[in-house]
């Protein structure tokens, strides 16, 4: 079994500010922009047979709202009720929008208790892959999708299947695309959720499509399984191991291409010798078979080694720890086979170990006096007496704590699985930096995490492992101030994200508000110490309150350097950042 790599996240100290101190109230309105959409936004609700909480997160944190990363201009897309893809476009001179039809998804089947909200994922500049949440796949031929609306040309299906089999329904979670000279290669992550007698799991489905130049093809299929949701989950951008964060172990259940073999279990060790200590002397204790010939004992003693063998069997044989004095080794063959085999240290002290990096088939016995000794030392520790200080020391009162301060009570990890050898090569923990959300930052890259840091929200990126070592690059890209405090004290919020260059961050309700946080620094707020009456400057950013509530529920949402995208079932707002 392969050893797994424990990474560490350290924020790059130069993108923290501990200068800033909060966010300060701006009433001004941001001018909005309100597109009415001529068919309404596709959406469904969870049904009788998806009740997990597992299934509540799928359906409530759908975003609706899908964007082009390989388009950098305000292109959009949603599913209508018609199930038709439409394309919105926003014009950021004239601030108007513009709409088209691109594509009509096929074999619309009724809707019934266990399907999905339709999916689509664009995979590269011209490729997309759509699912109708009935447990149909399409891989879809797109063109070049950065023309203006009027010239965008109607996409054309050019493979369909049940990705999963019959009755098994699913949401796609990630796409890669690959191309070498001979072929294309389509990978797809997509998410379902199984029951089984006790609780409800979470099947990751890693199916890859091959396209020779004729047609496209499945050729491999991975499953990934483990209870309980899923809080981020990717491909490598390599395409050689995918990322999943979790509260709960996942590992390999299936490999189209090899049979996934448990890790080997460490077998018990096999104790041969005991040694035990003073800080004088060792004394090693063994036992022979029976009708044992002490002729056949070889003890062999130098200052710095010793070797013990019966009949060609090593029993001890090592480098020693420290030095002893090998002139006054003595042992014992006692008539049952103990042998009893005392050496001298050179200098009085307590070893670590025995035999210098350890051995696996001795094991120490402690001295009782030596127990009773560090008992001793160690009772001021635990004495049943209150040990009053010399000096008061202030304690923290857990009555000013807030409830958002909190630590997560789950044990949340990242970890990276091997797509050949079906291992955990990695591990983030994630216990201390509670998960915030997602973001894309780099077209083919996979998803940036937001993770709490303290009272702030750095956000880190996953890069390939590098080949040849042991690393596994997760670099923090940025910070948002004091956004991990504020939206762990929103308890309505559905989305919650961020722009692309940091500058704000976002904490969106369901139906009634958007809080926008831009933490650019405002060194003209100034604060007064009321003892001194000194006044010094700090670094405050800007909070929004935008009501949305007459827009009708907020389905989906994007967040670009300029503007903030709001979709509802039939409105899409564009929020300008002044």
């Amino acid at each position: 079994m392969l050893p797994t790599n424990l990474v560490e996240l350290r924020p790059n100290r130069r993108l923290l500010d501990h200068e800033f101190e909060g966010y300060k109230l701006n009433l001004n309105a941001l001018p909005q922009h309100v597109l009415e959409l001529i068919s309404n936004v596709d959406r469904l609700f969870p049904g009788e047979v998806q009740y997990s909480f597992v299934h509540a997160k799928l359906f409530a944190l759908h975003n609706h709202l899908i964007v082009d990363y390989w388009d950098h201009a305000f292109n959009f897309y949603y599913i209508d009720k018609n199930q038709q893809v439409r394309n919105t476009s926003f014009e950021s001179i004239s601030n108007t929008f513009q709409q088209s039809v691109v594509y009509d998804v096929p074999a619309h089947e009724e809707r019934k208790s266990g399907h999905f909200n339709l999916c689509l994922n664009f995979a590269s500049s011209t490729l997309a892959v759509i699912s109708d949440g009935t447990g149909y796949l399409h891989i879809v031929d797109t063109g070049l999708r950065n023309n203006p609306v009027t010239e965008k040309q109607m996409w054309s299906t050019v493979y369909s299947c049940l990705a999963l089999g019959s009755g098994k329904y699913f949401v796609i979670v990630d796409t890669k695309f690959q191309a070498n000279e001979s072929k294309e290669i389509l990978h797809c992550l997509l998410q379902s959720v199984e029951q089984n007698d006790k609780q409800f799991n979470s099947i990751l489905t890693w199916i890859t499509f091959e396209n020779n130049g004729q047609c496209w093809k499945q050729s491999v299929l991975k499953q990934i399984q483990g209870k309980g949701i899923v809080h981020y989950s990717a491909i490598e951008s390599n395409c050689s191991a995918v990322y999943i964060a979790s509260d709960n172990t996942f590992k390999f259940t299936l490999d189209s291409e090899g049979e996934i073999v448990d890790p080997q279990t460490e077998q018990p060790r096999q104790i041969i010798y005991t040694w035990l200590q003073t800080p004088d002397d060792i004394t090693i204790t063994l036992q022979l078979e029976n009708k044992f010939d002490k002729n056949l004992l070889l003890i062999n003693v130098s200052p710095v080694s010793i070797k013990i063998t019966y009949a060609g069997k090593d029993f001890v044989n090592g480098k020693l720890k420290s030095k002893i004095d090998s002139e006054l080794v003595t042992w014992n063959i006692q008539q049952n086979g103990q042998v009893d085999v005392l050496i001298t240290k050179s200098d009085s002290m307590i070893w670590e170990e025995l035999i210098d990096g350890g051995d696996k088939n001795g094991e120490q016995i402690m001295d009782v006096s030596l127990v009773e000794e560090a008992h001793r030392r160690l009772m001021h520790l635990c004495a049943e007496t209150e040990v009053v200080p010399d000096c008061t020391v202030q304690g923290l009162s857990t009555q000013e704590l807030e409830e958002c301060d909190a630590a997560s009570e789950e044990d949340t990890v990242l970890v990276r699985l091997d797509a050949s050898n079906h291992t955990t090569t990695h591990r983030v923990p994630l216990s201390v930096h509670q998960f915030l959300f997602n973001i894309k930052l780099e077209t083919e890259g996979v998803p940036a995490l937001c993770l709490r840091h303290d009272v702030d929200a750095c956000i880190w990126q996953p890069y390939p492992h590098l080949i040849n070592t042991d690393i596994w690059p997760v670099k923090h890209q940025g910070t948002l101030m004091a956004f991990g405090y504020i939206q762990s004290s929103k308890q309505n919020r559905k989305f919650v994200t961020c722009s692309p260059n940091f500058s704000y961050g976002v904490v969106c309700e369901a139906t009634r508000h958007v809080f926008i946080y831009r933490s650019s620094s405002n060194v003209g707020c100034q604060l007064r110490k009321r003892t001194e009456g000194a006044i010094r400057n700090i670094k405050v950013g800007q909070q929004f309150v935008i009501n949305v509530e007459k827009y009708g529920e907020v389905l989906g949402i994007n967040a670009t350097n300029d503007y903030l995208f709001i979709l509802t079932e039939s409105k899409l707002i564009a929020i300008e950042m002044m």
